[in-house]
């Protein structure tokens, strides 16, 4: 029988429900659509859709995210599956993060 990992309890839910509606305006501002998926277990996982006809660079909405609220990059934005790009972002003191994920869009050049 394979062992279940135990999951410790964090903060993660918490920050979704604090940052997620400022988070919503600043990337709609931007021209994208975000939405939350995963389980708030370990982090926070949201994901930016472009949807506007003018979409901001990633760098720029990380760059207005990160100097709004108490977070910061870690390390540098890679490569995930189906091309999405995704940025890991430390809140508060290392309590979560999150896991901010772009889609690629139809010319694809931030």
């Amino acid at each position: 029988m394979k062992e279940v990992e135990e999951i410790r309890p964090n903060y993660a839910p918490v920050y979704a429900v604090a940052l997620y509606p400022k988070l919503a305006k600043i990337f709609q501002k931007h021209g994208y659509a975000l939405a939350v998926h995963g389980s708030l277990v370990r982090d926070f996982d949201i994901i930016a859709v472009p949807w506007g006809e003018k979409l901001s660079s990633h760098e720029e909405v990380i760059k207005e995210v990160t100097e709004l609220f108490f977070i910061r990059q870690i390390g540098e934005p890679d490569t995930r599956h189906h091309g999405r790009i995704a940025y890991t972002i430390s809140v508060g003191f290392g309590d979560c993060v999150l896991d901010l994920s772009f889609f690629p869009t139809e010319h694809s050049d931030n």
